[in-house]
């Protein structure tokens, strides 16, 4: 289940009382790994070193998401990160951010199985397998 972040719902309700565009980001988002869980006011320990990197959605050979609908949009492809160099930890939550590096954090969510990427490891997230939903 997603959860959006202070930062995202303040954008949203301005935008809808205060008469103001909301934007949340320039461009498609940036799906990161956390090590351990992030929160409404962002937080959390996001992978590092190692060769991690956080994906844009819709970049060249990366997954993208479809259309939403009824609440809720899916990635249509396959996220993929390039191959571990070094230990990443144990993945626990994903999150969407506006930016490759720093930025601001739009949602996030615990996986369903909490995955451990050592050196030579591989982190794929498969079509399908990345739900965000609003209530």
């Amino acid at each position: 289940m997603s959860q959006a972040t202070d930062y995202t719902e303040e954008a949203v309700l301005n935008g809808l009382v205060g008469g103001t565009d909301i934007t949340l980001s320039t461009g498609k988002p940036y799906v990161a790994l956390f090590t351990t869980a992030p929160n409404d006011a962002g937080g959390g320990t996001e992978c590092s070193g190692g060769a991690y990197a956080r994906i844009q959605a819709g970049a060249t050979n990366q997954g993208d998401f479809g259309s939403a609908s009824g609440g809720s949009v899916t990635n249509s492809s396959e996220f993929r990160w390039a191959d571990a160099t070094a230990n990443w930890g144990t993945i626990t939550h994903i999150a969407l951010m506006d930016a490759s590096t720093g930025g601001n954090m739009l949602v996030y969510g615990a996986l369903q199985s909490s995955v451990e990427i050592n050196a030579g490891d591989i982190f794929k997230i498969p079509a399908s397998g990345f739900t965000i939903q609003m209530s």
